[in-house]
């Protein structure tokens, strides 16, 4: 099912499967449009709270676990590839381990694959978690995979949950442009989409990376394979009151409460490396001269 983007689509499947006051699972951190769509939606949020964000399995598997048997939500939404900040990617042992997880339960997972073309190394991608979960809803766009201004989002669903979610479709949302589609269809053609971008978009998240590593030599991160951003820790401070300062200099970050279900995070920074390389090592350097004058 074609819709205007991977954000409607969420709130589109959320008021077709659930009701307000059902709960629904989210990492944390996670996607803050997300977060903020399935609050409006009147979702009572639980926390599925991310492994060390600098370490190297990401998700807290037996912490999703323990989540799911205490809480029992009607639907759980996840980025297993190159998650929404922190960038991780999710291994196929992981993905069915959750999947039996929300089986278990008889949650059914939304999957957001918006940033799974985005991929900067050529190690082999794992399976689609629908591999894995049979009852799993997958979400699409084409605004990260090509550009921004292309607003053509999809739905795939089992095959008896369509017309109840194309009703739901009909009252938010009407369609998207005929001439985007096309052009997105056309796009598709190629072997490999995103291989037009990959080259540049791995040399901008490097000199982003190196930026840091030069002007903010404390803060850590870990070098995503994919994504469109990395998730940095500072050594001390408010990672708010750092962002308010940054914005003075005509820099925009977001801190991290912004991506978190239950609040905190505030020592956490996502910095995107979709800008020029030149342009991202002058807003780090803005940031550091922003720390250096107390806004962190």
């Amino acid at each position: 099912m074609v819709t205007s983007g991977a954000l409607p689509a969420l709130a589109i499947v959320a008021r077709a499967l659930s009701r307000p006051g059902d709960r629904i699972a989210l990492e944390s951190p996670g996607y803050s449009n997300a977060i903020e769509a399935l609050r409006l939606g009147g979702a009572r949020l639980v926390s599925s709270p991310l492994a060390d964000p600098l370490g190297e399995t990401g998700w807290d598997i037996e912490g999703i676990e323990a989540t799911l048997r205490q809480t029992s939500p009607h639907l759980a939404y996840l980025i297993p590839d190159f998650q929404n900040p922190t960038g991780f990617l999710m291994d196929d042992a992981l993905r069915a381990r959750y999947a039996a997880a929300l089986g278990a339960t008889r949650t059914v997972p939304i999957v957001d694959e918006t940033l799974q073309p985005t991929a900067l190394s050529a190690a082999p991608m794992p399976a689609p978690f629908a591999a894995h979960a049979a009852t799993a809803i997958t979400l699409g766009s084409a605004s990260k995979l090509f550009w921004a201004g292309l607003r053509v989002g999809w739905i795939r669903a089992p095959r008896e949950l369509v017309e109840r979610i194309l009703a739901t479709r009909m009252q938010m949302d009407l369609g998207t442009s005929l001439f985007d589609q096309l052009v997105v269809a056309d796009l598709l053609q190629a072997p490999d989409p995103f291989a037009s971008r990959r080259d540049d978009m791995r040399q901008r998240r490097d000199a982003l990376a190196g930026a840091v590593r030069q002007h903010l030599p404390d803060w850590r991160f870990r070098l995503p394979d994919g994504g469109l951003s990395l998730w940095l820790q500072l050594p001390h401070g408010s990672a708010t009151r750092l962002a308010a300062e940054a914005e003075q200099r005509g820099v925009h970050v977001v801190p991290g409460p912004v991506f978190s279900v239950e609040g905190g995070l505030d020592h956490w920074l996502r910095l995107p490396y979709t800008r020029p390389g030149e342009q991202l090592v002058e807003a780090v350097r803005h940031l550091a001269h922003a720390l250096g004058e107390g806004g962190g």
